[in-house]
């Protein structure tokens, strides 16, 4: 070092000086600012940087609310198309009659002249919560509050743009279930802007990301499709239950500890599961998750615990739902999750074995095999036999056209139906638009973060471009993700400027 140099050589003694030793009053570096004042510049930016995301936030949940109610502002309250005008009829006959006639209500008017059992037919989610608002509705007085005239007046022309009543009145109180059945696809089309948020905000590690991604959510055409007031269709409700599902997944694999959120995750799932029957997308993206994560190495107790807890407790709960019963244990498409859980269990079971009689890695690694290879031809056997049997279920005429030819799969119901085609090129620039160019430079910034929910957003993409290309139907699982990853790029470019 330049100190033992000088040592060593004492003529250099003269010629060092310390720094600032031979420097005058007016020549010295001016002195720094206390900590403590540059702490405080520092959190006061960063709290006002948080308030102004928490109103972009804000302003992109009532702006996909706003765009969402535009064929109430332009016919009123009116139900579109044929399937959302049955789910209307079933919740309406629900909140008449209770869930236990309705999950033995058989409609002669549904599937004339042959009639169709509604309860083990039927994906209940949504009405549920129809009817569960309607009735807190029912309970909340009919109120109408006038907005001073000066605060609307000094509100921005954008703002009150998004407001109800332009920001002048604040009405509320109880609704007829049909309103409620209009309104709810507008109302979960904001909560699906939310939960994108909170998705992007975990998977990216960025807040900045997160707002982008809730606004390009709140308006891009592949769920505004299937959540405009009016459209009482499953999906409205089920794409908010499958972001919901996914962040809180995400959140709970963040940290060995993190493990507890498996719990709420599962009962998301539940939610998804009771709205549609796109929820095996979910349970099975989820099993993919885990697999990658344990051939990369990255297995750890809380990963075990994580998916142990959202399986058990999401199967269960799934398994209330009539229309499901005991598809999660049966159906073949479903088949990858319960191996993922029966994996872990064995894997869980070799390191309780270890920890209680050490062995060398190389000991430890042939025992193992030897464990999957016994107990593996052992449940190949049973499954086997189970299937002969007829316990396992076929795969359904629209899960196989995800892999076959549509016009193939050996339903000509489902073979007649355009939404079940493969997407064509012009599907995808209409649904999707100009941005999921940036969602593919998006795929570039989902390989630094330190959680392991960093590949979720990859793996995520993949299926569901895969499965949209066989069915140009599955364009809306597509939505969430394109706006998560078309923010990625965007919101890592603000967090630098604002570092800056």
């Amino acid at each position: 070092s330049r100190h033992q140099h000088v040592r060593c050589f004492p003529r250099l003694r003269a010629q060092y000086v310390a720094p600032y030793q031979g420097m005058t009053n007016n020549d010295k570096a001016p002195e720094a600012k206390p900590w403590f004042i540059q702490r405080a510049i520092r959190a006061l930016f960063y709290f006002a940087t948080g308030l102004m995301k928490i109103a972009l936030l804000g302003y992109c949940c009532m702006r996909a609310y706003r765009l969402r109610m535009h064929a109430v502002r332009m016919y009123g309250y009116l139900i579109h198309e044929f399937d959302p005008w049955f789910n209307y009829r079933a919740t309406e006959y629900l909140a008449a009659h209770g869930a236990h006639k309705f999950f033995r209500w058989y409609d002669y008017m549904s599937w004339y002249p042959i009639g169709r059992p509604v309860g083990t037919t039927i994906f209940p989610g949504m009405q549920f919560i129809s009817v569960w608002i309607w009735r807190v509705m029912e309970m909340i007085p009919a109120t109408s509050l006038k907005i001073p005239k000066r605060f609307w007046k000094s509100l921005p022309k954008v703002v009150a743009e998004t407001l109800p009543y332009r920001g002048r009145l604040l009405k509320f109180g109880p609704m007829s279930v049909n309103d409620v059945c209009v309104m709810v696809p507008a109302w979960f089309g904001a909560l699906a802007t939310l939960f994108t948020y909170l998705l992007a905000s975990e998977l990216s590690g960025s807040s900045s990301a997160g707002v982008c991604a809730a606004f390009i959510m709140a308006i891009i055409p592949a769920h505004m499709m299937r959540s405009s007031a009016g459209e009482f269709d499953n999906e409205c409700v089920a794409v908010a239950a499958f972001c919901a599902t996914l962040w809180l997944w995400s959140r709970c694999i963040r940290t060995h500890r993190s493990w507890p959120f498996a719990i709420p995750a599962a009962l998301a799932y539940f939610w998804a599961a009771a709205s549609w029957g796109g929820y095996i997308f979910i349970n099975n993206l989820i099993a993919l998750h885990v697999v990658v994560i344990v051939v990369l190495g990255k297995h750890n107790p809380g990963l075990y615990k994580s998916y142990t807890l959202f399986y058990i407790v999401g199967t269960l709960g799934a398994m209330q739902i009539p229309v499901i019963g005991y598809a999660p244990v049966r159906s073949l498409e479903q088949m990858p999750s319960v191996l993922v859980f029966l994996t872990l269990q064995v894997m869980q079971m070799c390191d309780l074995f270890r920890r209680r009689s050490p062995m060398k890695a190389l000991h430890f690694c042939l025992f193992r095999t030897a464990v999957f290879v016994v107990l593996g031809t052992m449940a190949a056997g049973v499954a086997y036999i189970l299937m002969l049997r007829g316990v396992f279920t076929p795969l359904g005429a629209r899960i196989r056209g995800l892999f076959l030819e549509a016009v193939k799969t050996g339903n000509p119901l489902v073979d007649s139906v355009a939404e079940h085609q493969p997407a064509s090129e012009q599907a995808y620039d209409s649904m999707l638009g100009q941005v999921r160019y940036l969602a593919a430079i998006g795929l570039l910034f989902c390989w630094h973060q330190r959680s392991p929910s960093k590949l979720l957003a990859f793996l995520y993409a993949a299926v569901g471009y895969h499965y949209s290309l066989k069915m140009s139907r599955l364009i809306i699982v597509c939505g969430p993700i394109v706006s998560v990853l078309a923010g990625y790029p965007v919101g890592f470019l603000i967090d630098w400027c604002l570092e800056q």
